[in-house]
């Protein structure tokens, strides 16, 4: 476990919330100067800490108004399965996940038809449950890490 101090958490907690923000305005927010910020994250990244930088995109503004969350129980989990997913082009995300299915798959998609299609493609002779989500009370958002106490030595 990379162990964070109060410094690397505030600036992690400002990189969530923007990944575009000048090395100049994370240190102006958090008492260090450019350079200073600079090597933090630099040491960070090179920690795999920070795995990249992404735009978050609106899906919806897109056409792709649905957001379908499908449970799979793969009669053989494994490397086939994950190949297969991985292939699909309108999943988003895609889990591995204890307890009676084998994956949980989050797609985005434009009409109902295109659910069948995704259900068609996702296991032909498996076992899915799909849930299409009706509205996002907490949308996906970075964690707070300083609230969290992440990366505190124990």
């Amino acid at each position: 476990m990379y162990v964070l101090d109060d410094i690397n958490r505030d600036l992690l907690d400002l990189l969530q919330t923007d990944g575009r923000m000048s090395f100049k305005e994370l240190g102006d927010r958090i008492g260090l100067t450019a350079p200073a910020v600079a090597e933090r994250v630099r040491k960070l990244e090179d920690a795999g800490v920070i795995k990249g930088y992404r735009a978050v995109v609106d899906y919806e503004a897109l056409g792709f108004p649905i957001l379908s969350i499908v449970r799979v129980k793969a009669p053989i989990a494994g490397r086939a399965v994950d190949e297969k997913i991985a292939a699909l082009p309108n999943v988003i995300e895609a889990n591995r996940v204890t307890g009676s299915d084998s994956h949980v798959i989050r797609a985005r998609l434009r009409t109902t038809r295109d659910i069948e299609d995704l259900l068609a493609d996702v296991w032909e002779d498996g076992e899915t449950i799909t849930n299409l989500v009706t509205s996002s009370p907490v949308p996906r958002r970075p964690m707070n890490l300083k609230a969290t106490n992440a990366g505190r030595a124990s």
